[in-house]
């Protein structure tokens, strides 16, 4: 996946920001869910798709600013309004004007980290979708404690010109056992740390995973190939240390492996089931 130019992708995200050096918009403005139905169905009818906003950051000099990030489809991002901005971006700015005080500064440019990051998402779902998706029928009715309402993730990590290394993740419950901690469940291919250097796992050190850490590839590898599931909670040692920084963190993973997806899928749902059995259980209404 090579992208050097906005023209190279399907879809770009802007970012609509505005600073408020004076603090004109308050201490607690709320911008996020005041604006997100709005934006959201706004976008919608202009073909774009609203992310998310930021409305209690500050620059390093402390000045707050507020920010809404949306996607846009190449189409719209090349249709541009005689100020050179997408043309889609002015309703979007126009009703956040209406929302916000008089005198603040707006700063509107495309956004190349969040792009590269949904164009590399996107990319890693559609490769690996066979994987995915067994993984999803079977885990996110399980979902308990607020993991619901987050997304499972596909994410690039690692970039390089010919080589792309993410991971996808779903979140599943609070571990009942640690609290403020997430039970996640992790799922990718079975990498070897000592592959030949033809392989591209045999990079694996470099970038950071320790051995045997769920990951997905692109270019896919070429061949039959191993699947992993991992689910884990609490912390873990880097692959430089031997210990946790915290002295009495206890760190809990299980891992599965099949050469099917669907397989590999229903034994980790049923496994899951039996270690944490809260997980069957009705959800509460």
């Amino acid at each position: 996946m090579r992208v050097r130019d906005w023209s190279d992708f399907e879809w770009v995200v802007w970012r609509l920001g505005v600073q408020d050096p004076q603090h004109l918009a308050g201490g607690g403005p709320g911008l996020a869910e005041r604006t997100h139905a709005t934006m959201t169905d706004l976008s919608g009818s202009l073909g774009c798709v609203y992310e998310h906003c930021v409305d209690t950051d500050t620059y390093p000099d402390e000045t707050p600013y507020y920010a809404w990030w949306v996607r846009l489809p190449a189409a719209e991002h090349a249709r541009r309004h005689t100020d050179g901005l997408p043309q889609a971006l002015h309703p979007l700015r126009e009703y956040l004007t209406t929302q916000l005080p008089d005198g603040l500064k707006w700063e509107i440019t495309p956004d190349r980290e969040y792009t590269l990051d949904q164009a590399g998402s996107s990319a890693m779902r559609t490769a690996y979708d066979g994987l995915i998706a067994p993984f999803e029928r079977a885990l996110m009715p399980l979902r308990r404690d607020g993991a619901d309402a987050l997304d499972p993730r596909a994410k690039v990590w690692q970039w390089e010109e010919d080589l792309l290394v993410g991971t996808f993740d779903l979140w599943l419950c609070n571990d009942p056992n640690r609290l403020n901690t997430w039970l996640v469940v992790t799922v990718g291919l079975w990498t070897e740390p000592h592959f030949s250097d033809e392989e591209p796992a045999h990079r694996m050190g470099s970038f950071g995973f320790t051995p045997h850490h769920p990951l997905l590839l692109l270019p896919r590898p070429p061949g039959p190939v191993t699947f992993t599931a991992r689910a884990e909670s609490g912390p873990f040692s880097g692959k430089n240390t031997s210990r946790t920084k915290e002295a009495d963190a206890i760190g809990t993973a299980h891992q599965w492996t099949a050469t099917d997806p669907d397989v590999l899928a229903e034994r980790v749902a049923r496994d899951l089931q039996l270690l944490w059995p809260h997980l069957t259980t009705p959800k509460a209404s």
